[in-house]
C-alpha cells in the first residue's frame, strides 16, 4: 500500500479555536497530508492549574470541532495515560500504529526555536518531519538559522508552514467565558454549546 502523509497536531486545545482549525488546514493543503490528527495533550505534569477542563472535555470538544472535515481525526493517544506524556513517547507509538507512513509533527516556530531542549530531542528530529509555522512579520531569519542548524548537527528536515494566523488564544476564549463576553466566530459553535451545558471556564 502506497505511504500516506499524516500530521500531527498537539495541544491543550482548551478549548480548541479556529486558529488551531486554519492551522491543521494550512498544513494539510500546503504539504498534501492525507490526515491530520489532533492530539489534546495529557496536562498530568499541571497539578496546579485548576481552570483546565477534563481530557475527555477537551477531547470531545475537537472531536465536535473537526467533525465535517473529513481530513482531521482526533486520538486519545495522550489523554488516556495515568501520567505525564513527552512527544517523543508520541511519535514513536504513532510510528507503530501507521507503519511505512511519514508523519509531520506541526509545531509553532517559537517551539521548534527551543525544540533541541526537549525530551530525546535528537531522536524526536530523525523520527519525523517538522512543520514550522510562521507568518510574515515573525523573525523569518531566526527560525531559518535555527532550522539549518538542527538541520546540520540531527539531520532534522525542518520546512516552514506559512500560516496567516488569526489572533485568537485558549486564554482569551477561557476569559471572555468566565466574563460572560461572545465567543462566537471564535469557536465552533457545536463548542460554544458544549461549553454553555457544561458550565466550564465559568
Amino acid at each position: 500500500m502506497e505511504s500516506r502523509k499524516i500530521g500531527i497536531l498537539g495541544g491543550t486545545f482548551d478549548p480548541i479555536h479556529n486558529a488551531h482549525l486554519l492551522l491543521g488546514e494550512s498544513a494539510r493543503e500546503q504539504f498534501g497530508l492525507d490526515r491530520v490528527i489532533f492530539i489534546p495533550n495529557n496536562l498530568a505534569h499541571l497539578p496546579n492549574r485548576t481552570e483546565v477542563a477534563s481530557g475527555e472535555n477537551r477531547y470531545q470538544m475537537v472531536k465536535m470541532a473537526i467533525k465535517d472535515n473529513p481530513y482531521f481525526t482526533c486520538s486519545r493517544i495522550e489523554i488516556d495515560k495515568d501520567g505525564g506524556t513527552y512527544t517523543y513517547n508520541t511519535i514513536q507509538e504513532l510510528k507503530l500504529m501507521y507503519p511505512g507512513d511519514e508523519l509531520f509533527l506541526i509545531l509553532g516556530g517559537d517551539s521548534v526555536i527551543g525544540i533541541d531542549n526537549w525530551y530525546m530531542a535528537k531522536e524526536l528530529l530523525q523520527s519525523c518531519t517538522i512543520l514550522a509555522a510562521v507568518r510574515e512579520d515573525d523573525d523569518l531569519a531566526a527560525l531559518d538559522k535555527k532550522r539549518k542548524e538542527l538541520g546540520d548537527q540531527f539531520g532534522a528536515d525542518i520546512r516552514l508552514l506559512k500560516f496567516n494566523r488569526i489572533d485568537i488564544s485558549a486564554t482569551e476564549v477561557r476569559n471572555r467565558v468566565r466574563t460572560g463576553r461572545s465567543i462566537r466566530y471564535m469557536v465552533p459553535d457545536e463548542v460554544i454549546e458544549f461549553l454553555c451545558i457544561k458550565g466550564l471556564y465559568k
